[in-house]
């Protein structure tokens, strides 16, 4: 039998707890974080997982970008600065900063239950 939903929501909340910080980056930031964009951190702000494992976080606002630049995935952070990477995501839909330099990414999830 695969975990259940029980197990899966005490991961996912192990893991919101570490990952309390969200980077963009221009390019797939592969297994140490690169590619990160000029745009600061900003806090996760994950709601606690009920009932299937998944992390979600909406409205998370990005300055400081490249104007009109590349913003293709969003990685997981320990800290505001430096910190531990803990992997990313792919952005889909629009995958670039505004003219201002700014990016929101209006709702996030990542799923507890895919293999």
């Amino acid at each position: 039998m695969p975990l259940n939903n029980a197990a899966l929501d005490v991961g996912a909340n192990a893991m919101a707890a570490v990952m309390q910080y969200l980077a963009l980056h221009t390019a797939d930031p592969g297994a140490g974080g690169s590619n990160p964009a000029a745009s600061a951190r900003v806090a996760s702000g994950w709601t606690a997982a009920s009932g299937n494992g998944d992390l979600t976080t909406t409205n998370k606002a990005f300055t400081g970008g490249a104007s009109n630049g590349p913003v293709m995935y969003v990685g997981f952070w320990s800290a505001l600065t430096g910190g531990t990477f803990y992997g990313s995501q792919a952005l889909t839909g629009d995958t670039q900063f505004n003219s201002a330099g700014e990016y929101t990414i209006t709702s996030l999830t990542v799923n507890g239950s895919s293999p």
